[in-house]
């Protein structure tokens, strides 16, 4: 380490030292479930959509400096050893809402518009997506389905309108450095850009149906022609879904498929830029085959295609040389007892051979085709796991949890492998977005404790970083979050290794005992990352139920991925069995080591944490007192088609769908259950909440429904009111069957 690094090691120590001392100085704010759920967000607003430019000078994204859901353009441009701050290049329109008024009209309606106005000025997202010009100084954007042009280097320039069309404009890439690609209703759209607009569009493809159309498109790197992929829902039967927030009851019907019944086909072809027929390619086995990653080579001559059935089970990696019209399996993996497709697929930088993830072995790792024919090699080994991976011409970059089962960090190895070199330091998760020369990583960082914000991070030194973003509000150092504890203990039921994120009450004494719950139960939920599970906003529910006493347990059941191959496929054919007894494992390793209150432990999880939920308490007497299922998969012949991954096809497996299936085992039920359902939900249905609860109040059970009128599958992450109303139903449930502490 270079004395400049030890310096600046040094005062951030100090620094660090001094805002501890302050912190811990003062006396934190209590928890607050309105403060953690209402706009400006506490903890801010997490980078996303990180994209570097074609020369690796300057990092885009999309983020907002005011903690809510509108996003704005932010470009930082990289120094060398100097400070960071990054440039919004982008102020569009937000919506405005009509405050509410008195409202004297039949049931209420002119009100009811206006929350609807008010809900989608809260949930306005702004721009969806960016891309870099191969100039590297402007920015193709889309907002609200149309097309800008950004300057990447002015804060003052307005962006150039390129589209303004009543449909959506999507996915849409450069071409060269005068046209875009795009689609709109189902097509592959192709426009050339000058003055004050896109000028001259073509449609370059004419397969949009009603229930088809073009899914996704690749340019090849010489734009000259396109890969696209073609979904067709045309067999997937259609379900009412009732609406009773319109002015009559209605019944949208959507196409959803529930396992065993047809399902959506894809087909994948090559259509010239300059116009054509779509070249269909030979690529799959069933017309369910599944297309899990695409790339062109770096020369553009071939391409890249990585394909499965849908139960995952037997996958290709095929190469297509599209001048010569031919087709190669580079690899070929079949595995019966296979449940996941974390696989990705990269060219090396040479076109000489392929880069892909395979859990052949211990657990997902990085292997290499050679496509002279030569047998794959391991790139990497180990007791860990790869979570994703990028290549450049100075090495392969990796993503992995070797170390902490817990944390993910960047690491690099030359081409050809050998030993890996820790990039990435701060225990926690790293979510990094590599730059096109190697030598930069833009990270998005998050820990138990830190908020998500992004970092610039040195590839080429000591994985020295400088901050880009500031997400938190200035409030949120008035709160102080518990720090997790990550164990491990031994399954009941087969004796694997199970890992689990503990949380203890702040002020438990050594060796008190308290009120536990399980939750929010699911697969991979032991991860060093602010909030555990991240994709929900858990961050601010764990903190109110930590102050007034509970203890809160995560385990990672059977499924979960960074364990090895053999822990993931134990789930195999037995949703809601062997999963159960792993969550239950955590429960004796809680009471065993003198933290939980063997008569006051509770369980909550939703969607396939609601299936958990609810069959331990069903299989479970005596277990848990309480549970609160939200959107809960209780019948697992209803569940997605995606399922069948784990459960196969019901038609061949009845008996282990009626196990899996928690609505046949309700009778046993001896706690207290709380269902939390939207009625809009189309992943897990509403209906099924509703037969639940019925079945059950017939029986006398102690069960309680929640119903959301306005909800989808998402109901914690759809309008903060919602959200709080929710929440405040599960911690009132929780306090009332398993009682406060304080």
């Amino acid at each position: 380490m270079t004395p400049g690094h030890v310096c600046r090691a040094l005062i951030l120590a100090v620094a660090t030292a001094v805002t501890t001392d302050i912190l811990q100085s003062q006396s934190p704010q209590p928890a607050d479930l309105d403060r953690f759920y209402s706009a400006p967000s506490l903890i801010g607003t997490t980078p996303r959509s990180v994209t570097w430019s074609p020369d690796s000078k300057r990092v885009a994204f999309l983020w907002n400096t005011d903690g809510s859901n509108f996003l704005d353009v932010f470009v930082a441009t990289v120094i060398e050893n100097g400070a960071v701050a990054p440039t919004r290049v982008t102020t569009m329109p937000r919506r405005s809402a009509t405050p509410a008024a008195r409202d004297t009209t039949p049931l209420g309606f002119t009100q009811w518009r206006q929350q609807r106005e008010a809900l989608a000025a809260e949930l306005d997202g702004g721009v969806s997506s960016i891309t870099w010009h191969p100039d590297g100084e402007r920015l193709l954007v889309t907002f609200r389905g149309d097309l800008y042009l950004v300057n990447a280097a002015s804060a003052n320039a307005a962006p150039q309108r390129l589209t303004q069309t009543p449909s959506a404009e999507s996915r849409a890439v450069f071409v060269g450095a005068t046209r875009v690609a795009y689609l709109r209703d189902g097509d592959l759209h192709i426009a050339f850009f000058a003055g004050a607009g896109a000028q001259e569009p073509v449609r370059l493809t004419r397969l949009a149906r009603e229930a088809a159309g073009i899914e996704s498109f690749i340019v090849s790197p010489d734009g000259s022609q396109v890969m696209v992929t073609e979904v067709d829902r045309t067999a997937i039967r259609t379900r009412g879904i009732p609406d009773y927030l319109n002015d009559e009851t209605t019944m949208p019907m959507v196409r959803r498929a529930m396992p065993g019944e047809p399902s959506e086909i894809r087909r994948v072809g090559i259509v010239p830029v300059a116009g054509g027929d779509v070249t269909w390619l030979p690529w799959s086995k069933d017309r369910l085959d599944i297309v899990h990653g695409a790339q062109w080579s770096p020369d553009g001559t071939r391409l890249l295609l990585d394909v499965s059935d849908v139960f995952v089970k037997d996958r290709r990696i095929l190469v297509f040389a599209t001048n010569a019209g031919t087709v190669s399996t580079l690899v070929e993996e079949q595995e019966p007892n296979n449940v996941s497709a974390e696989w990705q697929v990269s060219w090396a930088p040479d076109g000489r051979g392929v880069y892909f993830t395979s859990d052949r072995r211990d657990d997902y790792h990085v292997w290499y085709a050679p496509l002279d024919g030569s047998i794959p090699r391991a790139v990497t080994s180990g007791e860990w796991a790869v979570s994703s991976f990028a290549v450049a011409p100075a090495g392969v970059y990796i993503t992995a949890n070797q170390g902490r089962a817990e944390e993910r960090h960047l690491w690099r190895l030359p081409l050809s492998g050998g030993t890996l070199q820790r990039v990435t330091r701060e225990a926690g998760t790293h979510t990094t977005t590599l730059s096109p020369d190697g030598r930069w990583a833009a990270d998005v960082f998050s820990s138990d404790t830190i908020p998500p914000d992004l970092y610039l991070v040195s590839t080429e030194h000591d994985g020295s970083r400088r901050r880009v973003t500031t997400s938190p509000t200035a409030d949120f150092a008035r709160y102080r979050f518990t720090p997790a504890r990550y164990v491990t203990f031994a399954s009941r039921a087969d004796g694997a290794t199970l890992h689990a994120r503990l949380l203890l009450p702040p002020g438990r004494r050594e060796g008190e005992r308290v009120p536990l719950i399980i939750g929010s139960a699911y697969s991979n939920t032991a991860r060093n990352q602010f909030g555990g599970r991240n994709s929900h906003p858990l961050w601010g529910l764990d903190q109110v139920l930590l102050e007034k006493g509970f203890a809160i347990l995560a385990v990672d059941v059977a499924g979960s991925g960074g364990h090895g191959t053999a822990f993931r496929r134990r789930i195999r054919l037995d949703y809601g069995g062997i999963d159960v007894e792993d969550l239950h494992s955590g429960v004796e390793w809680a009471v065993r080591e003198g933290i939980a209150d063997p008569a006051r432990v509770g369980i909550w999880g939703s969607s396939y944490g609601g299936l958990l939920t609810t069959m331990s308490l069903f299989t479970k007497p005596g277990v848990y007192k309480a549970g609160v299922a939200g959107a809960p998969a209780t019948n697992v012949w209803h569940a997605l088609t995606g399922e069948q991954r784990v459960m196969m096809r019901p038609q061949e497996q009845m008996k282990e769908y009626a196990e899996a299936s928690s609505h046949t085992r309700a009778d046993a039920l001896q706690g207290h259950l709380m269902l939390i359902h939207g009625m809009r939900d189309v992943v897990v249905l509403y209906r099924d909440s509703a037969w639940l609860t019925q079945y059950l109040l017939q029986m006398g059970k102690s069960v309680e429904l929640v119903t959301l009128p306005d909800a989808s599958h998402g109901w914690d992450l759809e309008g903060l009111a919602q959200t709080r109303y929710a929440l405040r139903q599960l911690i009132r449930f929780f306090e009332q069957h398993l009682g406060p502490t304080r």
